[in-house]
């Protein structure tokens, strides 16, 4: 239950960082990228959705780029490459999930940062021919208003694919380790090695003081270690 609680926490925050930094340039796909490598498609699908319609609510709001004025032209274009970076990143994450088996951290931090790469790339990728095809003449001339608006988002997207990969999963990684989330948690090797090693001891250490309470040989290398011998037995 307070497991729960803490991911509907988080998933709250995610929608109120959409809102806050779907204006911002290059860090808006961060919080749709975070929650595509942390949640369940369909939260993914939600989240991707959502992002492209407010993607398309803030062109008209504030209209502050040529990027902006095309979506105006054409409502579909951010909601779209929204939604096939945002499954696409699924896509690619849990598909490597599945190749990475071995619970370190490779398998927590390739799926990961690959998945967010592709995420960023397929948003450039889709909005790019979208706009050149359907971006119309904002400047009164199709090539020239095709040049603008491809030089924009193909320098914005390099930005975007940067951020993507080093700001992402470090979120991802910190975040679902806190929370025990599934693929990101895996118990730390020197604790699970310490916590095997524990019962034995303590085994070892009964049979110690048993041996040497009742003056016997040490019957293993391991008892012999814990100094009781013949020699240091107690008289009786």
């Amino acid at each position: 239950m307070k497991n729960n609680v803490k991911v509907i926490t988080v998933g709250a925050v995610t929608i109120a960082l959409t809102i806050v930094m779907g204006w911002m340039p290059y860090v808006f796909l961060v919080p749709l990228l975070f929650t595509c490598v942390t949640r369940s498609w369909k939260i993914a699908l939600f989240e991707s959705a959502f992002f492209g319609v407010l993607s398309l609510v803030y062109s008209f709001i504030m209209p502050t780029s040529f990027v902006a004025i095309a979506f105006t032209q054409n409502p579909w274009i951010p909601i779209v490459p929204r939604i096939a970076a945002g499954m696409g990143c699924y896509g690619v994450y849990t598909g490597l999930k599945k190749l990475f088996k071995s619970g370190g951290k490779a398998s927590v931090i390739v799926p990961v940062t690959v998945a967010c790469a592709v995420g960023s790339v397929l948003n450039t990728a889709t909005v790019v021919p979208c706009l050149v095809y359907f971006g119309g003449n904002l400047f009164g001339n199709y090539n020239l208003t095709a040049a603008i608006l491809v030089g924009q988002t193909l320098i914005s997207g390099a930005i975007e694919l940067a951020v993507s990969i080093l700001v992402v999963p470090t979120l991802a990684v910190t975040v679902g380790r806190a929370l025990r989330l599934k693929g990101y948690y895996y118990p730390d090797k020197a604790k699970s090695e310490t916590e095997t090693k524990a019962p034995e001891q303590a085994d070892l250490r009964a049979d110690c003081e048993y041996s040497a309470e009742h003056g016997l040989k040490p019957e293993t290398a391991e008892q012999s270690e814990c100094g009781h011998t013949e020699e240091n037995a107690p008289e009786h």
